[in-house]
C-alpha cells in the first residue's frame, strides 16, 4: 500500500539532489564564462527560471511528505513538467515520475 508512496519520496530526493548538482554547475557556469553581451541576459533567465522551478518542487516535496496530495500533485507537475526545459531532462523525468506516483498513492491514502 504505501510501497508507491514511498517511490514516490524516493524519486522525488533524486530530483531533488540531480537538479540541485545541476544549477550549481550552472550557476558556476553562468557566472565564470565570458559570454558576449547578447548572450548573458538569456543565460541568466534561463538560469533564474530553473532556480524557481526547482524552489517550487522543493515545495511541492515537501506537501507530499505531509501527504497533503491535493497540494503538492499539481505543484509538482508544475515545476516538474518545465524542469525538462530548464534544468535537465533527468531531473524532470525524476520530478514527473515522483508526481506519478504521488498521483497514484493519494488513491491508496483515501481508501
Amino acid at each position: 500500500m504505501k510501497s508507491k508512496y514511498n517511490w514516490s519520496l524516493i524519486f522525488g530526493g533524486l530530483g531533488i539532489i540531480f537538479s540541485l548538482i545541476v544549477q550549481i554547475f550552472t550557476v558556476r557556469n553562468a557566472f565564470s564564462a565570458n559570454y558576449s553581451g547578447d548572450l548573458k541576459v538569456p543565460i541568466m533567465i534561463m538560469t533564474i527560471a530553473s532556480l524557481v522551478f526547482i524552489i517550487g518542487f522543493v515545495v511541492g516535496y515537501s506537501f507530499l511528505v505531509q501527504k497533503k496530495f491535493k497540494i503538492a500533485i499539481p505543484i509538482i507537475f508544475v515545476s516538474g513538467i518545465p524542469s525538462f526545459i530548464f534544468v535537465h531532462i533527468f531531473a524532470g523525468m525524476f520530478m514527473v515520475i515522483c508526481g506519478l506516483l504521488g498521483k497514484a498513492s493519494e488513491t491508496e491514502f483515501e481508501q
